[in-house]
């Protein structure tokens, strides 16, 4: 892991969520440098990169919109604010 606590295809998806938008798997998938990564790889990928995000007060939440999954990545808001 890098510096940051994310690995180098962790990054690489967070820059593409970074636009605070949903984004499909597919999208998320293209972000792996394997030509045999499958949709279950970014599961496990994001579902690392939150242990990271979480203790930062961010996380990467899954929406199903018209039968699809789509990742966001959002600020969480704590009691305290």
């Amino acid at each position: 892991m890098s510096n940051n606590g994310f690995t180098p295809t962790q990054q690489r998806m967070l820059a593409v969520l970074s636009d605070g938008l949903p984004h499909t798997v597919e999208e998320l998938l293209s972000c792996i440098d394997d030509t045999l990564a499958s949709k279950q790889n970014v599961q496990h990928h994001e579902s690392d990169a939150r242990k990271v995000l979480r203790p930062r007060g961010q996380d990467v939440i899954c929406e199903w919109v018209r039968r699809r999954r789509l990742y966001r990545w959002v600020r969480l808001i704590s009691a305290d604010e």
